[in-house]
C-alpha cells in the first residue's frame, strides 16, 4: 500500500480503514473527523447521531462564490469470509494492492464509502487547490436506517448543491435513486417428533453475494437461499429440521444451510437439479447434498410449508426493467435465521416507479398472509430524482465532456442513496452522486480500482474549478 496515487486521497483511505465503524457503531469515526476539523481549525458540526460537517472557507478571492457540499456515509457492511477471524468492533482493515486494485484480505472493504470519506477529507485538507467554500457532510447509519441524513440538521447545510460521493461506478452520474421498503418476518415455530425418517443436509456456499441493489441484476450471482428452496420444493412429505442463510436484509445472501428429513430416499429429480444449478452457476460455488446423522426433532408440516412456499414465491431479483433497459423494480431475499420460538425472514424491495412498487405491495401481502408470516420490523427509505437540465447536472457534464471527450451517463439506480432525504428537508436542493470504479460491494471480494480513484480524483478538482471560474 506505499506510493499509491493519488497520495493525499489514499492516505485518508488508510486511516479510515483502520477505524471500526459498523452502521451503530460510528463514534471512533465521528471522533477522528472532529479531530480533524479542529487540527485544521475548520468549523465544524455534530449530534447526539454522530453525524458530522466540516466547513472549508473560500479560497482568498473566490467568497463570493457559490459553495458546494460533498456528502459520504461514516459507516460500512461488515461482511467476512467464514474462516476470517477478523473482528470487526476492533480489528483495523487490513488493506491490500492487489494489481490496479486495493482489496481488503477476507473482509469487506468499506470503500462502499470510506473512499467517497477520503476524497472530502483530501479536499478540505488541501492547501494547492482553489475552491469556493466547501462543506463536508458525512452521515450515519446508511446501510441500516438512515438515521443520519434523516435527523442531521439541516439548517447546518449552506450549499444548495450536494455531490455525494457514494456512487460505485465511474463514468455515471446518479440523478435518481431508488424508494427501498425493508421487512424482517416470523414465522413461529412449531415442531413436532418423527419416526422412520431420513434427513440430509443442504449446504450452498461461496456465492459471490453482493449489494442487493447495484448488483441485483446480475442473475449469476444466484440467491442460495431461494435457490434452496428451489430444490426443497420437489422433495415429498418434507419436514424442516432447521435453516439458515445470509447475513443481511439489504445483502444478496452467499450461504444457505437446510437441514431436512422426508419419509423416503430423495430420487433422481432432486439430484438432477441440483446439478442443473451448478452448471448455471459455475465451478466457484458449492452445492452439497449429504445424508446425515437421523434427526427426529423437526418443524410440523404446517409451519415447514409456509417457509417454503413464502419464499418460493417471493418474487426475488429484477422484476421489471424500463424501455433503457434499467432495472426500476426489483426484490432481495436477505436472510433467514432461527431464534427462540420463530424463523426470522430478512427481505426488501427497490422501486423507482411507486406504482408498480404498490402491484408488487399488494402481491407481497397476499403471500405474507397466505403463509402466517407476521411483520416484526419494517422501515422505508427514501428515493431521490433530480432533473436532467439542473445547472449542478449542466456543470458536471460539461467538465466530464472536456476531461473525457465523452458523455458522462446519467442513471437511475435501484440503490437508495441518502438524497432522498436531504431533497426532502431542503429546498430547492441539487443532488447528483458521482464515484470511482467499485466492485462486489457488501462482500469480501469488494475491490476498488486505482486507476479509477486517480480519474475521480482529477474529476472533483475539476468540478471544484467550474464552480469558481464561472
Amino acid at each position: 500500500m506505499e506510493k499509491i496515487e493519488p497520495e493525499e486521497v489514499i492516505k485518508f483511505f488508510k486511516e479510515i480503514g483502520n477505524i471500526p465503524r459498523k452502521s451503530g457503531n460510528e463514534e471512533k469515526i465521528r471522533d477522528y473527523l472532529v479531530e480533524f476539523a479542529k487540527e485544521r481549525n475548520l468549523k465544524y458540526y455534530t449530534d447526539k447521531y454522530f453525524n458530522v460537517i466540516i466547513k472549508k472557507e473560500a479560497s482568498k478571492g473566490y467568497e463570493e462564490k457559490e459553495g458546494i457540499a460533498f456528502q459520504a456515509h461514516t459507516d460500512m457492511i461488515c461482511e467476512k469470509e467464514e474462516t476470517s477471524t477478523h473482528d470487526f468492533t476492533k480489528d483495523p482493515i487490513k488493506l491490500i494492492k492487489d494489481g490496479d486494485f486495493i482489496r481488503a484480505d477476507g473482509t469487506t472493504l468499506g470503500a462502499d464509502n470510506g473512499i467517497g470519506m477520503a476524497f472530502i477529507l483530501a479536499l478540505l485538507d488541501a492547501n494547492n487547490v482553489e475552491m469556493p467554500k466547501i462543506e463536508g457532510i458525512f452521515t450515519v447509519q446508511e446501510e441500516t436506517t438512515m438515521i443520519g441524513a434523516k435527523e442531521i440538521d439541516v439548517n447546518q447545510i449552506e450549499a444548495k448543491k450536494i455531490i455525494s460521493l457514494d456512487n460505485g461506478k465511474e463514468g455515471k452520474m446518479v440523478i435518481a435513486s431508488a424508494n427501498c421498503k425493508e421487512w424482517f418476518g416470523k414465522i413461529d415455530k412449531k415442531y413436532i417428533e418423527l419416526e422412520n425418517n431420513i434427513t440430509y443436509e443442504l449446504v450452498y456456499s461461496n456465492f459471490p453475494g453482493g449489494h442487493s441493489g447495484g448488483n441485483i441484476a446480475d442473475e449469476k450471482r444466484g440467491n442460495p437461499i431461494k435457490l434452496a428452496v428451489e430444490i426443497l420444493s420437489n422433495v415429498e412429505n418434507l419436514y424442516i429440521n432447521n435453516m439458515q442463510g445470509g447475513s443481511k436484509v439489504n445483502v444478496i445472501p452467499r450461504d444457505c444451510k437446510v437441514t431436512f428429513s422426508c419419509m423416503k430416499e430423495l430420487d433422481k429429480t432432486v439430484y438432477d437439479k441440483i446439478k442443473d444449478q451448478k452448471e448455471f452457476y459455475g465451478e466457484n460455488v458449492q452445492i452439497e447434498l449429504r445424508r446425515v446423522k437421523k434427526i427426529n426433532k423437526a418443524l410440523e408440516k404446517e409451519t415447514t410449508n409456509d417457509i417454503i412456499n413464502f419464499i418460493k414465491n417471493y418474487k426475488n431479483g429484477v422484476i421489471k426493467l424500463d424501455k433503457y433497459g434499467n432495472v426500476v423494480l426489483s426484490a432481495n431475499f436477505g436472510a433467514v435465521n432461527e431464534f427462540d420460538g420463530y424463523i426470522r425472514l430478512e427481505y426488501s424491495l427497490r422501486s423507482n416507479d411507486i406504482s408498480l412498487r404498490d402491484i408488487y405491495l399488494k402481491e407481497l401481502e397476499k403471500n405474507v398472509k397466505n403463509n402466517n408470516v407476521s411483520i416484526i420490523w419494517e422501515q422505508e427509505l427514501e428515493g431521490f430524482l433530480t432533473e436532467e437540465k439542473s445547472n449542478l447536472v449542466q456543470k458536471v457534464e460539461k467538465v466530464y465532456k472536456k476531461m473525457f471527450n465523452k458523455d458522462i451517463e446519467k442513471i437511475i439506480t435501484q440503490g437508495v442513496l441518502e438524497g432522498g432525504f436531504f431533497k426532502s428537508r431542503i429546498n430547492d436542493l441539487e443532488y447528483i452522486c458521482l464515484g470511482p470504479n467499485i466492485f462486489d460491494a457488501h462482500s469480501p471480494k469488494e475491490r476498488v480500482s486505482i486507476e479509477s480513484i486517480q480519474r475521480t480524483w482529477n474529476f472533483i478538482k475539476e468540478i471544484i474549478k467550474e464552480f469558481i471560474y464561472i
